[in-house]
């Protein structure tokens, strides 16, 4: 488990330096364009990549995850420590396309890492409590983050915030480098990329619980995917904020994140157990949803913590569900699908939310988030427990690490945004 920490650790000081890029790239889009719209869609740019998860699921699934991994993060690396220079620039355009490369680096990075590395660095019944530490560490990342944002933008500037997330890559990359190889016996020989895609797309169409459960978290993340920055940029515009207040605000939100994931393994476990949790986690993600229509700042920011808790619950019990239910031989392309239609959405409530963050009062703005929250609930909740008679998957070969014995089990991913 030391090596699985090791990643851990890596990959949340990853995550800490993506919140300065996430609060710095809202704040230096104000800064020089003034268009609340450019500040809120860049989270669009980010996120539309991952529309081509599961073409790259395949590729990933015939390389060693090691590499991929380190090469994602050195690419993101790259990306994020042009911005300052294009904004210098005045190169708005080519700041989007940067974000867009950072992306597709991102996909690969992490599905080489989640659906390729975990698995060869956690044993098979340690899974679940493995999925556990693995989101609180992320999001108590996301708590320091933000605070340290904020303080560093107001104290040094966007172009500070911006290195030190480039920087945070680096850090990452050079700490994967003592992790072990993880190859595959497809690298040379096995079915082509084709029909590894269309396998797992197969699978996924044979399995009504897996749709269901992707629909009724792409249809939640349709509106709450961008509430982070819609919060920021109505904090700045509307509430007038520092970036130090707002900072501070999201940070509590991943403190809430983080308590909802860590307790989320306490409940019972089974099948009718976790389709129930599931259930639960998303009921406290709506009401957030809903307390974000009030008006006065504090109760929106109290909202988003409720809303945060309930997010946290919904990766932690998501990655249980799936890693309970897809086939190990096929956990990186079915998963590579859901990912698809789960984080393809986040770009959509960039828009949606972005044509609604110029409307006056917290009501008009977040009005999409809850009623998409609460649609999400009705069509999990109204599903059958399980679905669990979808054919056996034709035998493909998995993950071979070369430094650890291979473990053959499904490997977690996040759920929500």
């Amino acid at each position: 488990m030391r090596k699985f920490w090791l990643y851990t650790g890596a990959t949340a000081i990853s995550m800490a330096g993506n919140t300065f890029l996430y609060l710095a790239v809202p704040w230096a889009l104000l800064e020089h364009t003034g268009s609340g719209l450019l500040a809120v869609t860049s989270m669009a740019a980010q996120t539309a990549p991952f529309l081509l998860a599961p073409l790259l699921g395949a590729f990933i699934d015939r390389h060693d995850r090691r590499t991929l991994f380190i090469a994602g993060e050195i690419v993101q690396c790259a990306a994020v420590a042009m911005i300052p220079l294009l904004l210098m620039l005045h190169q708005v355009a080519l700041v989007f396309v940067m974000l867009a490369v950072m992306g597709l680096a991102k996909v690969v990075s992490d599905v080489a890492g989640d659906y390729g590395l975990i698995p060869a660095l956690v044993p098979r019944e340690r899974l679940d409590q493995a999925a556990s530490w693995f989101n609180s560490a992320q999001l108590v990342a996301r708590f320091a983050g933000p605070a340290l944002a904020g303080l560093t933008i107001a104290a040094a500037g966007v172009t500070w915030a911006l290195l030190i997330d480039a920087g945070s890559f680096l850090v990452t990359a050079v700490a994967a480098l003592f992790l072990p190889r993880v190859r595959t016996a497809i690298e040379q020989h096995g079915p082509t990329m084709r029909e590894q895609i269309r396998a797992g797309i197969a699978y996924f169409r044979a399995r009504p619980d897996l749709r269901r459960l992707t629909a009724a978290v792409a249809l939640y993340n349709l509106g709450a995917g961008a509430v982070e920055p819609t919060i920021l940029t109505i904090g700045t515009d509307h509430w007038n904020w520092s970036p130090g207040a707002l900072g501070i605000a999201v940070s509590f939100g991943a403190v809430a994140a983080a308590v909802g994931s860590w307790v989320s393994p306490l409940a019972p476990h089974g099948p009718h157990r976790r389709h129930l949790r599931v259930g639960v986690w998303l009921g406290v993600a709506a009401l957030g949803s809903l307390g974000l229509l009030f008006v006065a700042p504090i109760l929106v920011i109290i909202a988003f913590c409720l809303l945060c808790f309930g997010e946290g619950g919904v990766n932690a019990t998501t990655m249980a569900y799936r890693q309970a239910e897809i086939p190990a031989e096929l956990s990186g392309r079915v998963n590579a699908v859901i990912r698809t239609f789960i984080t393809g959405t986040v770009p959509l409530s960039s828009l949606l939310l972005g044509l609604t963050v110029g409307f006056t009062g917290s009501f008009l703005v977040f009005l999409p988030a809850a009623v998409t929250a609460v649609l999400a609930v009705v069509i999990w909740t109204t599903s059958p427990t399980r679905a669990s008679n979808a054919p056996d998957p034709a035998p493909t070969p998995g993950p071979v690490p070369t430094e650890t014995p291979a473990m053959a089990h499904a490997v977690p991913q996040e759920a929500a945004r």
